[in-house]
């Protein structure tokens, strides 16, 4: 007999008395479960539990909603007013007004008067309208040399691909121009 047993691994020594309590426990809870017309029993009484609650929390919430003060949110926001202080910035363009802009590309910037109006020539003999002028910044002279200016972005858009196509990397520079109606009209 020793022998034979030496033959069964130890692992299944282990597992099947294991196995054999746990379907003696699963049978001992089976027979713990109410049968069916319990169980029905059970679930009427917790439904009716239910419903008193919830009734119950109703009644409690009408009268606290009864007791305390009515909030006239809507009212309250018609009486009041705020005064908002008079910016400049913020001021819209009037009706009357037509908004336009002027288009400048800056088609470079040198420190040496001499580079800037060699640009200017160049772009001279390219038929662009330039103008040069000088800037102080940090103590020290640049002379800027623009195209332009532009009263639309379709003239803009045609000298900034001239100067594309020669190498030249422009920035543009956009100006709100207000121009009344009654002025232009007047003239």
């Amino acid at each position: 007999m020793s022998d034979y047993s030496s033959r069964i691994p130890g692992w299944i020594w282990i597992t099947t008395p294991t196995l054999a309590i746990a379907f003696v426990g699963f049978l001992f809870y089976l027979s713990t479960l109410p049968s069916g017309n319990e169980l029905d029993a059970v679930k009427g009484d917790a439904k009716t539990a239910l419903e008193q609650g919830i009734e119950r929390a109703r009644e409690e919430a009408a009268r606290q909603a009864g007791a305390e003060d009515v909030y006239e949110f809507y009212k309250l926001l018609e009486q009041q007013k705020v005064e908002v202080p008079e910016v400049k910035e913020y001021k819209s363009t009037p009706k009357d007004a037509e908004l336009s802009y002027e288009y400048l590309l800056q088609a470079g910037s040198f420190q040496a008067p001499e580079d800037a109006e060699a640009m200017r020539a160049n772009l001279l003999l390219l038929g662009l309208t330039t103008y040069q002028k000088s800037a102080d910044i940090k103590g020290k002279q640049w002379y800027r040399v623009f195209v332009g200016p532009f009263d639309n972005r379709s003239k803009m858009n045609k000298a900034h691909d001239i100067l594309v196509a020669n190498n030249i990397s422009p920035i543009l520079s956009k100006k709100p121009i207000i121009k009344k109606a009654d002025a232009s009209q007047a003239q």
